[in-house]
């Protein structure tokens, strides 16, 4: 009798021990960190988080930077506020903030739909964890210097993190002259992320030029006339376009940055380096005349090499020239870049030219938005 009593109270208190170990499992979760099923947030909007290195000037810059502007209202003249405005928001918060409650959705404000975390000195363990990870980068390259990391899910699903940080330098090469510059292929790298339409094999390193309204236009103006299809970036003003020719130029103290399309009959099913540079220099002779009256052709100096490859897309032939041009008997020269293609349907070659001039100005970054406009424009 006695050791069926010992033996009840053995299996009373293992009951007992079950269901506390049962009640305490549910306190073990870190509830702060789980991820919430879904992400709050409206299209166009973009939370940013910023580090305490740039708290003094960050709210300064977003206040008075219109990024990747539309055109709003066009019966308004270009001097008026209100004649662009920006195709994003931006609600700027502190790292301090980041687990806070937002008042909208009673959820932590880092439980957003969209969220940049500015953070040069590369602070935040969570995307330091999912970048290593790997299976949450949607993207990650590097732009002048610093390091563009796109997350997934990070502190809540369905989310997109750009995580911006400086691992060339202990912070120094970050700026927000750098954000300025490159805010439009920050934005739709993001924006094209969230919707679904970014795509891994069609965009390279930082392989997006993003387009308002404005250049939309032109390109459908350009697309009907001529039946090509043209990645322009949004600075680009239309210069001349003859049946032939058409030529988009931005221009400021800095440098001149070129697109032109050149438009001629398929005579020749194949091209060789000496008929692809004549026809380039056919063009610019006629219609890039220099201000003291000569025109631009490509160096024959030999210190800069031209090089030619060919190459076939959906089984037409294309030709892809890079070198550089110069203007005659002046000191102006920079790079270029072209890709000729065959246009079976018309019976015409079409080319997609890039180029330069950049003076005493770092070239690569310029450059390379050159070459993604000529690799991303094709004819009809």
């Amino acid at each position: 009798m006695r050791f069926n009593h010992f033996i009840s109270r053995i299996v009373a208190l293992n009951l007992l021990v079950l269901l506390a170990f049962t009640a305490f499992l549910p306190s073990c979760k870190e509830s702060s960190k789980d991820k919430t099923d879904l992400a709050s947030g409206r299209a166009a909007d973009i939370r940013v988080f910023y580090a305490p290195i740039v708290a003094d000037s960050i709210q300064d810059f977003f206040a008075s930077t219109l990024f990747t502007v539309v055109r709003f209202e066009e019966n308004r003249p270009v001097n008026d506020p209100q004649y662009y405005e920006s195709a994003f928001n931006f609600e700027l918060h502190p790292f301090s903030q980041m687990e806070e409650i937002d008042p909208q959705s009673n959820g932590a404000f880092q439980q957003h739909t969209l969220i940049w975390a500015i953070d040069p000195l590369s602070n935040l363990s969570d995307c330091e964890r999912l970048s290593v990870d790997g299976n949450y980068a949607f993207m990650d390259t590097v732009i002048d210097e610093i390091q563009c990391t796109w997350l997934k899910d990070v502190w809540s699903k369905q989310q997109v993190v750009l995580w911006i940080r400086d691992t060339h330098s202990a912070g120094e090469n970050f700026s927000l002259g750098w954000l300025k510059k490159h805010q439009a292929i920050l934005c739709s790298i993001t924006k094209s992320i969230e919707t679904g339409e970014f795509n891994h094999s069609k965009h390279k390193p930082t392989a997006v030029i993003e387009q308002n309204i404005y250049s939309d236009s032109v390109s459908q103006l350009l697309a009907g006339k001529y039946n090509v299809d043209l990645c322009l970036n949004a600075t680009l003003k239309l210069v001349q376009a003859t049946s032939d020719f058409i030529w988009l130029r931005n221009e400021n103290s800095q440098f001149h940055s070129n697109f032109m399309v050149n438009i001629f009959p398929a005579t020749e099913s194949a091209m060789s380096l000496d008929s692809v540079v004549a026809m380039r220099n056919y063009f610019t002779k006629k219609y890039l005349k220099t201000a003291e009256g000569t025109w631009v052709e490509i160096s024959s100096s030999g210190i800069f090499p031209t090089r030619l490859k060919k190459s076939n897309h959906n089984g037409n032939p294309e030709y892809y020239l890079t070198g550089w041009y110069t203007e005659l008997n002046t000191d102006r020269r920079g790079p270029f870049v072209r890709k000729i293609v065959l246009d079976k349907k018309n019976r015409r070659w079409v080319a997609f030219d890039g180029f330069l001039f950049a003076p005493n100005q770092p070239r690569v970054s310029l450059m390379r938005e050159l070459e993604i406009m000529v690799n991303l424009s094709f004819i009809k």
